[in-house]
């Protein structure tokens, strides 16, 4: 398959794909901007406007531009591409004017792969949007599709007391290394992978991952030698599966090799073809077995020469953070600055780096929404305060690094100014969606709405927040099965789905996990939620059952007993019970009654669930 230029001259996907990686060695982002691509998406729109190119050969085209189809007609949603979510200040400011300038709602959305999604862009606009995105360091380039999508990396790479050693330089090669790769361009299916520099805990969700990097350190006759982790065959949806180890230590040097026989492998399974809702790579390893697996992988690498990852890993300028100096004595910025809100948000939202009097402090947005004028007032928080990156998060939050403790009040009052204050980052509040009904094709639910309704049920439990064990319990959402919003790895999670009333009429409702687990724990320790089977909860009953689920946790756990060692102690024998009670709910139902209303909806519920296109 060949594509063309803006002058016209046809090129192959190997040549494009040099261009990438000779682009990529001198690139001060990580993904390199090709005009070319967006001239010819101009030209694939226009002529598919036109009816002269149809939807089955258009539509995956779009995708690989990061360009992705919306439930309603005629605009898209647009995918920015944040490897190891990594934001300049410049690219702060670019996304707030493409808030302004292209986003009917005037805000963008953290997903839970570090992204940013706008919603609502005509057709005809997204090659503009694009350039901009492209000017400022940004690339939306295989953001969608059967490719590689977004590789994660820590918040706190780099900054982290207990990193072995920081893996961005080689996410960065990883990124360079497969984005635009004729062998990545049509995958069985979408893969995902992650790097983190921590095996003690895990901020990038590693055992859901397709492929994980974990950095370890060998000592090999007396001298230190960098390699990983690797794990393999993670992944949610319909059949979660937590990722397996597939080497206890790789060495640096062939990481890329391993990426690449891994990448020949999963393409090469025919297998998957068949059924694109069972083709990713966690269905491969379930099938033919992990041993089979690597047995296929060490093949491939008999057949792959040498890969120096060393070309792709120049990194200095996006990695380059320049911090504001230290004060001459220390201000005790935790009581000397002020107590009450700050305090709090110092106590909950702050933590030291691991490079003396500098701190990160985290920014915790209202269901990762970001409005136009908050990207602006970041980018001058971050050119004033800070190092001069930001790190976008799987909790949907940011990250703004080497603030010295005598800023930190007046960061505070900054983000009191945009919004963008809120305490308790990390706590049972900070609730994780995707957008659901909202913008999705597939949602079910509308589980934003949810999200926000949960949020408001949970900040009015004065007496349950009181206690630490509530707070470090994670609740996350998704609107339909497929686990976008993370739900099978929360201590609580809910997906969308329908349930019937007495009248026949659909009333919307989620199933409920509950014991998932990762973050505070290392990859191996990582746990799927356990489904509470032939229970759909209404969704107006969701806040409720949450709070009984909490309460009853509060009021019969053993001191110092986190959640899920509460429920391994007492069984799912009571909550089951009192799912199934909001369940019978539905039966006595007034017709037109507020349970057939979705949350932020005024209108009455009915399922309407489109082709997505995740598979396509």
């Amino acid at each position: 398959m060949t594509s063309h230029t803006s002058t016209g001259q046809t090129v192959t996907p190997e040549a494009i794909y040099e261009e990438s990686l000779e682009l990529s060695k001198n690139s001060q982002s990580i993904i390199p901007f090709m005009e070319d691509e967006i001239v010819r998406l101009e030209e694939e729109s226009a002529a598919f406007v036109a009816g002269e190119k149809d939807n089955a050969e258009f539509t995956p085209f779009r995708l690989k531009q990061g360009v992705y189809g919306q439930r309603q007609a005629d605009v898209q949603m647009i995918r920015v591409k944040i490897p190891g979510g990594i934001i300049t200040t410049e690219a702060m400011d670019a996304l707030g004017e493409f808030a302004e300038r292209f986003a009917p709602l005037g805000k963008g959305h953290i997903t839970t792969r570090e992204n940013f999604q706008f919603h609502h862009v005509p057709l005809d606009q997204c090659p503009d949007a694009l350039r901009l995105l492209g000017a400022a360091g940004l690339s939306t380039r295989e953001a969608c599709g059967n490719v590689v999508r977004n590789v994660v990396g820590s918040p706190t790479s780099g900054v982290c007391a207990s990193e072995i050693f920081d893996p961005t330089p080689y996410l960065a090669a990883f990124v360079r290394f497969a984005v635009r790769h004729p062998l990545t361009q049509a995958f069985p299916r979408k893969f995902k992978s992650a790097f983190t520099g921590c095996d003690d805990h895990d901020h990038v969700a590693a055992a859901i991952q397709d492929l994980t990097y974990v950095s370890q350190i060998r000592v090999e006759n007396g001298v230190e030698k960098r390699g990983f982790k690797v794990f393999v065959g993670g992944g949610t949806s319909i059949m979660p599966r937590l990722a397996k180890p597939l080497y206890e230590f790789l060495p640096e040097e062939d990481f890329l090799r391993l990426a690449l026989a891994i990448f020949t492998v999963f393409n090469n399974a025919d297998m998957l073809r068949k059924n694109r809702m069972m083709a990713r790579l966690k269905v491969l390893i379930d099938k033919i077995g992990l041993e089979e697996f690597k047995s296929q992988v060490e093949a491939e690498l008999e057949n792959i020469g040498s890969v120096d990852p060393k070309p792709w890993m120049n990194v200095e300028e996006i990695m380059r953070e320049t911090p504001p100096a230290l004060a001459a004595t220390s201000t005790n910025g935790s009581s000397g600055n002020g107590g009450g809100g700050y305090a709090e948000w110092r106590r909950t939202n702050v933590e030291a780096q691991k490079q003396e009097g500098y701190y990160v402090v985290h920014v915790k947005p209202d269901r990762g929404d970001i409005s136009a004028a908050q990207f602006h007032g970041l980018a001058d928080i971050m050119r004033k305060y800070t190092g001069g990156r930001a790190r976008t998060s799987q909790e949907q939050n940011l990250a703004l690094r080497f603030i010295p403790e005598h800023m930190l009040h007046d960061v505070w009052e900054a983000l009191i100014d945009i919004g963008l204050a809120e305490a308790n980052a990390h706590s049972i509040s900070n609730v994780v969606s995707c957008p659901g009904t909202d913008s999705c094709k597939l949602g079910i639910t509308s589980s934003m709405g949810l999200a926000g309704a949960l949020k408001e049920e949970i900040q009015s439990w004065t007496d349950l927040l009181e206690d630490e064990g509530v707070n470090d319990i994670r609740v996350k959402m998704s609107g339909c099965p497929n686990g976008c919003g993370l739900h099978h790895i929360a201590n609580i999670g809910f997906h969308g789905a329908a349930i019937k009333g007495p009248d026949g009429d659909q009333v919307p409702a989620y199933e409920m996990f509950l014991g998932g687990n990762y973050g505070d724990v290392n990859v191996e320790d990582s746990r799927i939620g356990t489904r509470i089977p032939r229970v759909k909860i209404p969704a107006k009953s969701v806040p409720g059952v949450l709070r009984y689920v909490v309460s009853y946790y509060k009021d019969n756990r053993n001191d110092g007993e986190k959640f899920n060692q509460f429920l391994d102690r007492v069984g799912l024998e009571e909550l089951t019970e009192v799912a199934a009670k909001a369940q019978e709910t539905v039966s006595a139902a007034a017709p037109g009654s507020d349970l057939y209303v979705d949350w932020e909806r005024t209108n009455q519920y009915k399922l309407e669930r489109g082709e997505g296109e995740c598979a396509v």
